[in-house]
């Protein structure tokens, strides 16, 4: 990458998708929109007096300039000392450097960015009229004859996360309850019958006597009552999961281009609102 006494790198790229993952990039290591800018050919005027504008010294403007005419896409970053960084993140995108095409290497001794810083002062000194005569609102990342720049639209988006929490518990127990039954048991018992039965009138041997007894002896049933144990049931107590849906809601924030014209300016373009003589 070029790195001259100022914070700015540049970096060539083949194509605009390699320049716009660069930027993406960039942006995810911490670079703000205001820091980067990219120019794209689209035919008109270089972009030699806005590299220089920038801190870049002539040679290297010049040749930027170059590569831009060819088709190929710029990116400048505005470091703020974060030079290495900008360089590696640039260069794994396939960003290429002015240096890596006309051999020189740039700012290697202290007389060389003195020479570069020298030349810097002198062309911002002749860029100083150029400035003044342009239009009121035009900034560093101005658009010159059909030179495009862009600026990247970003939303916030709702990320949801779910996490297992406890509601609740459930046991299952055993109690000892106690009740009373009753049972109808069927016995048997034996009862004494008594009959008096008529008999021939025979005369018989057997003399009259005194305490002859009979004896028949009664039973009858009784009831013993024991207890055993037997299993009468089963419970099983478990879980299994249920889906429910529960809506969560919160307050994005996008970014949306606004188009600020002054004068008579004609503007082609889809999705962009138009914002009529406003002062940006």
């Amino acid at each position: 990458m070029t790195t001259t006494g100022n914070p700015i790198v540049a970096a060539i790229f083949q194509t605009e998708d390699q320049a716009r993952q660069a930027m993406n990039d960039l942006q995810q290591a911490g670079f703000s929109n205001d820091q980067i800018r990219y120019s794209v050919h689209r035919g008109g005027t270089g972009i030699t007096d806005s590299l220089m504008n920038l801190g870049l010294s002539q040679q290297d403007a010049n040749f930027y300039n170059s590569q831009f005419e060819a088709g190929k896409t710029i990116v400048t970053v505005n470091t703020n000392d974060r030079q290495q960084e900008a360089c590696n993140i640039l260069t794994q995108d396939g960003g290429q450097s002015a240096n890596a095409n006309y051999g020189t290497t740039m700012g290697t001794t202290a007389q060389t960015a003195s020479n570069r810083v020298a030349n810097n002062v002198d062309q911002a000194a002749k860029n100083v009229a150029q400035t003044a005569s342009a239009t009121t609102g035009q900034g560093a990342n101005a658009v010159t004859g059909n030179q495009t720049e862009s600026v990247q639209l970003r939303e916030e988006q709702l990320q949801v996360n779910k996490q297992p929490v406890q509601t609740g518990e459930v046991g299952l127990r055993k109690e000892v309850v106690t009740e009373q039954q009753t049972i109808n048991v069927p016995v048997n018992r034996e009862e004494v019958v008594i009959e008096k039965r008529p008999v021939s009138g025979q005369p018989t041997d057997q003399p009259i006597g005194e305490g002859e007894t009979i004896r028949v002896p009664v039973s009858e049933e009784q009831v013993n009552v024991t207890k055993q144990t037997v299993p009468t049931g089963e419970v099983a107590i478990g879980k299994r999961q249920v889906q429910d849906t529960q809506q969560v809601s919160d307050t994005v924030r996008r970014e949306e281009a606004h188009l600020v014209q002054e004068g008579d300016v004609d503007v082609e373009g889809d999705n962009i609102q138009d914002v009529t003589d406003r002062q940006p």
